[in-house]
């Protein structure tokens, strides 16, 4: 049987929290409008009664409720943040806004960021280069620079540099693999197994695997595209 009991929020509150709530606020920072600087709303948490034959259970799918207090959706400790060029609150959690201020200066800190990457990088010889080079402009790994001549379209920017890469063969250390299988075992198993045999075998394995071989921009080192010197290039 259902019975309703009422909350004195007034006196509850009163009972548990200071009459006063400090705010430390930045300038991009403002009181939260829905919770008032609460960080906290009501949330009904609404339910139903297995075969509930009542009025009030027949004209409403969730009739029943039990009512608390609750984190604020909209704010963090019933602050809002404001983005600093349209002065809206961000998303609670988020620090970016899609806005044409915001956006404009994205693109500033990320270009920003990617001359100093160019000013700390290291420009090597084109024929010095024993790995894949990587193009940021297509997001295409080549072979090596002729691949690269021999592939580009100019439907897009000509990008100035290649990046070097690194390459990550397939491994499997010995180290995991016993520990792993001894986690059941009692605590002195794992010195009793022969971790250089087992190492051994796995490295003979994954040196047999095929097409396994991954490579990343490691952009510390990069080869200048000579664009004259390949003008004979079917695409130049």
């Amino acid at each position: 049987m259902i019975h309703k009991k009422i909350v004195n929020t007034y006196a509850a509150i009163a009972s548990v929290f200071p009459a006063e709530l400090e705010k430390d606020l930045s300038d991009n920072e403002r009181i939260c409008p829905t919770c008032h600087g609460l960080g906290m709303v009501v949330e009904d948490n609404i339910f139903e009664l297995k075969d509930d034959n009542s009025e009030f259970g027949k004209k409403y799918r969730f009739p029943y409720k039990k009512q608390a207090l609750s984190f604020c959706p909209d704010c963090v400790n019933g602050v809002q943040t404001l983005c600093p060029y349209c002065k809206k609150p961000y998303l609670k959690y988020e620090t970016y806004c899609d806005c044409p201020g915001a956006k404009k200066e994205k693109e500033r800190i990320e270009k920003e960021k990617y001359n100093k990457l160019i000013s700390n990088a290291k420009e090597v010889n084109v024929d010095c280069v024993e790995n894949m080079l990587y193009c940021e402009e297509d997001d295409v790994f080549y072979e090596d620079i002729h691949d690269f001549f021999d592939r580009w379209y100019d439907d897009i920017p000509r990008p100035e540099r290649l990046w070097v890469t690194s390459k990550v063969e397939l491994s499997i250390d010995a180290t995991n693999v016993i520990e792993d299988a001894c986690s059941e075992l009692h605590e002195d198993a794992v010195d009793c197994c022969d971790y250089k045999e087992l190492q051994g075998i796995l490295d003979k394995w994954c040196s047999e695997q095929k097409g396994t071989t991954t490579y990343y921009p490691n952009y510390k080192e990069y080869v200048t595209i000579d664009w004259d010197k390949y003008k004979g290039c079917i695409y130049m």
